[in-house]
């Protein structure tokens, strides 16, 4: 057995260690926003020219814009950008003629910021709805347990494992922003935390599961103990879950397109603390809180 519930403080010392840095990355860096929640404009080109994207690429770093996303396919390419003024989006226009005179302009249109922040809102409200939905539901799911336990214990507890995962990501974002243009906050950024959030309640929710059968089965034993049991038995089954999917997302990260490469990566780090909290964070809490009570 690996003590890992009995050395559970060790667990929340490094926790409080990671989250304070976190919070001041976040604090002092900041987050790099996105042209998806700053608005900006957005321009379609038609080309089956292979090398578009890389000329399109080429002509807006000319104007020294350093915020864009190129997204490109067979039979062309968008290109989403800060705002432009007129002589930028002509001087654009005009070096990608150049270079590429099968290169067209289809369409072009502006994103305003209110557009940005309606999607900042919608997006809070995605967590938030989600946070809520997991606490029901692990507490539904849950009601049976025996007393001294309570089901609402173990949903507000898994959502506290969550909320320490997308804090810790979100700090490693704000670090990586602060040195690196592509690490910016865009609806991939809240399409990885849901990803996270999602991955990291179904590992916390099997060691649950388990705790409340050792529980059930031997309730004299007391719930560190079975924690404990649990902790060891699901152990092997966390690690080489989120192993696996990591191995799969490093594959993508290598040899998969730029525009994704941040999604990745976010998605990587909070895999990473999601099975840390769930193994580490997660079961050690409910035993703190069972112990609290009775005090």
């Amino acid at each position: 057995m690996y003590r890992i519930i009995r050395k559970r403080k060790y667990w929340y010392l490094l926790s409080g260690i990671l989250l304070a840095a976190s919070i001041v990355a976040i604090a002092v860096f900041g987050l790099r926003i996105g042209i998806d929640y700053m608005g900006g404009a957005i321009i379609d080109y038609r080309s089956t020219n292979p090398e578009a994207s890389s000329i399109i690429e080429g002509a807006v770093r000319d104007q020294g814009i350093t915020q864009y996303q190129i997204k490109g396919d067979e039979n062309g390419v968008t290109l989403r950008t800060v705002d432009l003024s007129n002589e930028t989006h002509n001087k654009i226009n005009q070096v990608i003629s150049d270079k590429a005179p099968d290169i067209t302009e289809n369409s072009y249109d502006n994103v305003g910021p209110t557009v940005g922040k309606d999607l900042t809102n919608k997006s809070i409200l995605a967590v938030i709805i989600a946070s809520l939905a997991i606490i029901t539901y692990i507490a539904y799911s849950f009601r049976k347990v025996p007393k001294p336990l309570s089901s609402w214990k173990f949903g507000l507890l898994a959502v506290a494992a969550l909320i320490h995962d997308l804090v810790i990501t979100t700090g490693f974002v704000a670090v990586l922003g602060h040195f690196f243009i592509w690490m910016e906050v865009d609806a991939l950024f809240i399409t990885a935390l849901l990803t996270i959030l999602g991955f990291s309640v179904h590992d916390t929710i099997v060691i649950y599961d388990r705790l409340r059968e050792n529980f059930i089965k031997n309730p004299n034993q007391g719930i560190e103990v079975s924690a404990e049991e649990s902790t060891t038995q699901t152990l092997a089954r966390s690690i080489n879950t989120s192993i696996t999917t990591i191995i799969v997302l490093t594959a993508l990260l290598l040899f998969g397109g730029t525009s994704i490469k941040h999604f990745i990566l976010i998605l990587i780090v909070g895999i990473f603390f999601g099975t840390y909290s769930s193994i580490f964070i997660a079961a050690p809490l409910i035993v703190s809180w069972h112990e609290q009570d009775k005090r």
